[in-house]
């Protein structure tokens, strides 16, 4: 939607997004598309093609595809050079950031000097977007929003008008679970919109978008079954229902419409004969399929997907930024199932031309993922200066310079770096027996994971809310441990890993119905998990004996997120029913 094409509110894997740098005049011209949704708003022209192509970067404007709908306004532009709407939508669609300020006010100076004469509600459009276009989206907000407000009391059947104010106050929420300046306003047009227009695509996408991260997401459950129905061809759309899909734990649904993503993407590229980097969807569908798998319990495809978008970045060419998004993927699968050393392991070999953000990010999964495959074998010395050379690069770090556009920000490197130092820390001194200490660290990386910014790379560390439930499992604070626990689990019901540890939180608190309840919920999850999963014969012995069957931690086993090695828990006792 409009907030996050302005705001740049989603990482990116590659460096450049397509033809950033190519003058409006220039772009090339796409075809007409299907599968976009039917919006439509009537514009003064009497070009057929200028309305058609107009109406199509608007959709896919509201469906989040910023680079196709500024090629579609582009073309409106040039069937139709009086059309001022069109100017309009490039100005919308130039970018987020400084970079892209003159691009911008470029377009929206056609626009106004083309807009005199129109009907009143084009012109009221036109002035609105150059208040953003003079002042940037920060300081141009509030001007924006009471004009679109003005032009929405002018014209209330006017649906794109109203769709378009509610895109741009989807501001998200903060780490503390209070929504964004304008997120209620936005969440109230929506359900109106959702009411009266239930086959728009880009209110259900709009919608999709607002509930998200909310503490109940399952209000756009529809909206994301609506948006893989009524958007096939619109691959963004595709990935924001997957995501949300993903979120509220429906896997199999969510596993359909990325990979749905994935194949429009590929279409789309094969059709216009572009290269991957183009491809707006498929990388950040390719992660989350993986992501998918391991909260399904499917290792083996977690790493297959990963290995996919590996190879498929490196077909693209040697973009260290890619590169290490698809590293990170693997990594994070091996460490999803408790492989320290094959996560290690994984190359990430960086080209000469690599920005300290990427070296940055480079050397920290490298030290982090040394540092739990020590902690593992209990070498405590190597695992305190890994801490120390994370804590180090941490610093050096947040005192570069901010990146821009889709660069990757070093800041944002900082962030993970200090969240998996604090982790790291945490776990070694419970190793050491000091309970104490390593819950205040815990707790801290808890914080800070909490306050990582959504437009940086993702967390390649273990989740410290899991972390820390397990130390208290082990400190005998099972009743905190047990709160952690079903936080995960409302956050991401589809986790067969957080069912468990809520189950094994149950049996600690000698609760068996309702730790039979959570391990019966985990084979859910898992049905078609790998059969060689300890975790997996774990949930099921405890199912078939009825939940009579008590099992402790050894202290040895700290920390280790979901209890990969066949030996985390041992059966001392059974109780006879």
């Amino acid at each position: 939607m409009l907030a996050r094409l302005l705001r740049a509110d989603e990482p990116s894997v590659y460096r450049e997004a397509p033809w950033e740098d190519v003058a409006d005049e220039a772009l090339p011209p796409p075809p007409l598309r299907e599968g976009l949704g039917t919006a439509h708003l009537a514009v003064s022209t009497r070009e057929p093609l200028a309305q058609a192509y107009f109406d199509q970067g608007l959709r896919l404007l509201q469906l989040g595809w910023g680079e196709e709908a500024r090629r579609a306004f582009a073309e409106a532009a040039r069937r139709d050079s009086e059309l001022a709407m069109a100017w309009w939508g490039l100005a919308l669609t130039r970018g987020a950031g400084a970079r892209f300020a003159a691009g911008r006010a470029e377009a929206i100076r056609h626009a106004l000097a083309l807009s005199e004469g129109t009907p009143d509600v084009e012109q009221r459009y036109v002035v609105a977007a150059s208040l953003l276009a003079d002042k940037g989206p920060a300081n141009g907000r509030q001007a924006f929003v009471r004009d679109m407000e003005c032009l929405v009391d002018r014209y209330p059947e006017d649906v794109e008008a109203r769709l378009l104010l509610a895109g741009f106050l989807v501001d998200g929420y903060e780490p503390d679970g209070r929504p964004g300046q304008g997120l209620p306003y936005a969440q109230a047009l929506l359900r109106e919109l959702l009411r009266t227009h239930p086959d728009h695509a880009g209110v259900h996408h709009a919608w999709v978008q607002a509930m998200l991260h909310s503490t109940r997401p399952e209000a756009a459950l529809e909206s994301a079954r609506a948006l893989v129905r009524l958007a096939p061809g619109a691959s963004p759309a595709l990935l924001a229902a997957g995501r949300l899909l993903q979120r509220v734990g429906q896997l199999d649904e969510a596993r359909c419409a990325l990979e749905a993503a994935v194949a429009a993407d590929d279409a789309y590229l094969a059709a216009e004969g572009l290269p991957p980097q183009a491809a707006p969807s498929a990388e950040a569908a390719m992660r989350l399929l993986s992501l998918g798998c391991a909260e399904a319990g499917r290792y083996t495809d977690a790493q297959s997907w990963a290995r996919r978008l590996r190879h498929r970045v490196e077909a693209a060419g040697r973009d260290g930024q890619a590169l290490l998004f698809a590293a990170t993927t693997l990594v994070s699968a091996h460490l999803r199932f408790g492989f320290w050393r094959a996560a290690a392991d994984v190359p990430m070999d960086l080209p000469e031309s690599a920005t300290p953000a990427e070296l940055g990010l480079r050397d920290g999964v490298r030290l982090y993922t040394r540092g739990v495959s020590a902690l593992e074998a209990s070498r405590l010395v190597e695992v305190e200066r890994t801490c120390d050379a994370l804590e180090a690069l941490h610093t050096s770090l947040a005192e570069e310079r901010r990146s821009e556009g889709h660069l990757l920000c070093p800041r944002d490197v900082a962030r993970l770096v200090e969240v998996a130092s604090q982790e790291l820390r945490g776990g070694l001194e419970a190793r050491r027996g000091e309970p104490g200490r390593a819950e205040a660290t815990l707790t801290r990386a808890l914080r800070l994971e909490r306050r990582l910014r959504a437009a940086g790379p993702a967390a390649f560390s273990r989740p410290a809310r899991e972390a820390l439930a397990r130390l208290r499992l082990r400190s005998e604070r099972e009743d905190k441990a047990l709160e952690l626990a079903r936080a995960l689990v409302v956050e991401r019901p589809g986790c067969g890993h957080f069912h468990l540890l809520a189950a094994e939180a149950h049996v600690a608190l000698g609760e068996w119905t309702e730790a039979v309840a959570d391990f019966t919920a985990c084979l859910a999850c898992w049905r078609e998990a790998d059969a060689h999963l300890p975790e997996l014969r774990r949930a099921r012995n405890f199912v078939a004996g009825r939940g009579r069957v008590l099992r402790l931690v050894r202290p040895s086993d700290e920390l280790q997120p979901d209890e990969a090695a066949a030996t985390a828990f041992r059966n001392v006792e059974k109780v006879s029913g």
